[in-house]
C-alpha cells in the first residue's frame, strides 16, 4: 500500500500553519524547557508578552526566575519543582518583568515529558500575559470593595441611628436582633455619639428589639458601661414585663441603667434637668 507523502506533507503544514495562527492570536510564548540543561527554547509571541526577542532570552531558567517579581519568585519556583517532581501541569499566575522596567501579569501553564528513566525530561507550556484581565478583575474588585463600603456606612446607619434629643442628650432606638457585630456598632455609635456632642445622657430604646437574651442583655451592658468611661449615663428604655421577666430571670446586672417603660419616659427623664451631676450624686448614694 502506497503512502501519500505529499498529501501528508499538507497535511503536516496545514497543522504548523493553524498552530502558530493560534499562537499569534492567542498573544502566547512558548517554551521547551530541558530539565537537565535548564536551557529554554522560546518561540511566539515574546515581545507583546514581555517587551523581548527570542535572541534576548537566551538565560535559560536562571533569566526566567530573576525575571519573575521577588514576591512571586519563591512560589512560583516552588511549585515548579513540587509539578517536576509529580509530573503534574504547572499551572500559576505571577508578575515578569517587561523590557520596559514595569511588572507584567503572567498565566503560565506546562506540561512535563517524562525521559526514559521515568523522571521530567523536558517542559512544555505557555506564558500568556493577562495584565489587561488583572486590571479589569482589580477595578472590579474595587467597586465591589466601595458598594460594600457603602452598604456597611448605610447598615450602620439604619441599624444604630443615633438621635439628638438636647444639647445634653441622646438617643438610640434598636430594632430588630442583634448580634455580635452589631452590638459593636451599638457600642461604636454610642461612643462616637457622646464624644461628639459632649452628651451626658443616652438612651437606649429596645421597644423594636425582637428577643432579649443573655448575649443581647450582655451587650447592653457592656454599651453602658463603655459609655460611663466617657462620663455619660445611660437610660435603659422600652422594657416590656416580658422583658423584664426575662432579664430577671438571666441575672442581668442592670445597676449600670437608669430605666423607664417607655422612650417617651426616658425622654422626658433626660428633658426634666437630669445632670451629669445629679447622676453622679446618686451613683455615690448607692455606693453608701
Amino acid at each position: 500500500m502506497s503512502i501519500d507523502t505529499q498529501g501528508l506533507f499538507r497535511e503536516l503544514n496545514d497543522l504548523r500553519h493553524r498552530y502558530a495562527m493560534l499562537v499569534r492570536a492567542l498573544r502566547l510564548m512558548i517554551y521547551d524547557y530541558d530539565v537537565a540543561t535548564g536551557n529554554i527554547t522560546w518561540s511566539g509571541e515574546t515581545e507583546h508578552v514581555c517587551g523581548r526577542s527570542i535572541n534576548e532570552l537566551d538565560g535559560g531558567i536562571a533569566q526566567w526566575e530573576a525575571l519573575i517579581h521577588p514576591e512571586d519568585r519563591e512560589r512560583a519556583v516552588r511549585l515548579l519543582g513540587e509539578a517536576e517532581a509529580s509530573l503534574s501541569e504547572y499551572d500559576i499566575e505571577y508578575r515578569f518583568a517587561h523590557k520596559n522596567g514595569s511588572y507584567v501579569w503572567i498565566l503560565d501553564r506546562g506540561y512535563f515529558l517524562v525521559g526514559p528513566d521515568g523522571k521530567a525530561a523536558r517542559m512544555v507550556g505557555m506564558m500568556q500575559n493577562i495584565s489587561d484581565i488583572k486590571a479589569i478583575e482589580f477595578e472590579r474588585l474595587q467597586m465591589q470593595e466601595e458598594i460594600i463600603a457603602a452598604q456597611e456606612r448605610a447598615l450602620r446607619e439604619l441599624s444604630t441611628p443615633l438621635v439628638p434629643i438636647s444639647d445634653q442628650a441622646v438617643a438610640l432606638p434598636l430594632v430588630g436582633s442583634i448580634d455580635q457585630r452589631r452590638a459593636g456598632m451599638i457600642i461604636e455609635t454610642l461612643l462616637e455619639g457622646v464624644a461628639a456632642r459632649g452628651a451626658e445622657i443616652v438612651i437606649i430604646d429596645i421597644t423594636g428589639v425582637t428577643t432579649v437574651d443573655t448575649f443581647i442583655a450582655d451587650a447592653l451592658i457592656r454599651a453602658a458601661r463603655a459609655v460611663r468611661l466617657l462620663g455619660a449615663q445611660v437610660v435603659l428604655t422600652g422594657i416590656s414585663p416580658e422583658v423584664a421577666q426575662t432579664l430577671v430571670s438571666l441575672g442581668a446586672d442592670l445597676s449600670v441603667f437608669e430605666t423607664r417603660a417607655t422612650l417617651q419616659d426616658g425622654i422626658a427623664l433626660a428633658m426634666n434637668g437630669i445632670t451629669r451631676s445629679r447622676w453622679n450624686d446618686r451613683d455615690n448614694e448607692r455606693q453608701y
